[in-house]
């Protein structure tokens, strides 16, 4: 009887692994398909402003910026050469801790649900500071502003975008309101009141890759 009570638990643990791995790849392979749509909404719109003679930052050039937020960034000299110049780029908004009339989000190349659920490699959020206010959207947008990079250690991002603006043609395009769940809004809001208190650097949750070629952070480490 022991035997095979002690069978059937095996056989019922097998399934529940079996289970949890299809649920696993089923996610995976939906996040990767959805990663790869917004990644050619934001490459059509990018080709739209080069025809008009916009010149844009890639963002694989931000891609070669290596570092976490304990010990700082270490840029590529291309970059540098950009800091504190007129700079446009193409990218999705992202709350930090406001959602509508904001002056402040992340831009990053695709969109994500929550910073402290999905938190993305540091090299893929770039801070934007806006002259005037705007609704947060959910298609991509060209921001245009001035260029700041922070070294040293214990940045809150690795750059930011200084008296951005969007572009003309953008602002004339049809957008819809970009929406967030309430549990997210105030993961949000609590979570960046902690990093610019000071208090922690958090327990960050293990970042998930954005793109291929990311390297997940070590146990104990803060996302890149």
């Amino acid at each position: 009887m022991r035997k095979r009570t002690k069978r059937d638990l095996t056989t019922l643990i097998g399934l529940v692994i079996i289970v949890a791995s299809v649920v696993g790849i089923n996610g995976y392979m939906r996040r990767a398909g959805l990663r790869e749509s917004y990644e050619k909404i934001r490459a059509a719109l990018e080709a739209h402003h080069r025809s008009e003679g916009v010149a844009l930052i890639d963002w694989k050039e931000l891609h070669a910026v290596v570092g976490k937020r304990k010990s700082g960034a270490t840029f590529p000299e291309s970059l540098k050469e950009k800091d504190g110049r007129l700079v446009n780029i193409v990218g999705f908004m992202n709350a930090i801790d406001q959602f509508r009339n904001v002056e402040e989000f992340m831009l990053l190349p695709v969109p994500l649900t929550c910073y402290f659920c999905d938190a993305p490699p540091m090299r893929d959020i770039i801070e934007v500071k806006l002259d005037k206010p705007a609704d947060m959207v959910n298609e991509p947008v060209l921001i245009g502003g001035r260029l700041r990079l922070h070294e040293g250690p214990g940045p809150l991002f690795f750059y930011t975008i200084e008296n951005a603006r969007w572009n003309e043609a953008v602002e004339d395009e049809e957008l819809t309101e970009k929406v967030t769940e309430q549990q997210h809004r105030l993961h949000l809001i609590e979570g960046f009141r902690e990093l610019r208190g000071e208090s922690s650097l958090l327990n960050e949750p293990a970042e998930e890759e954005m793109l291929p070629g990311y390297t997940p952070p070590q146990h104990g480490d803060v996302a890149e």
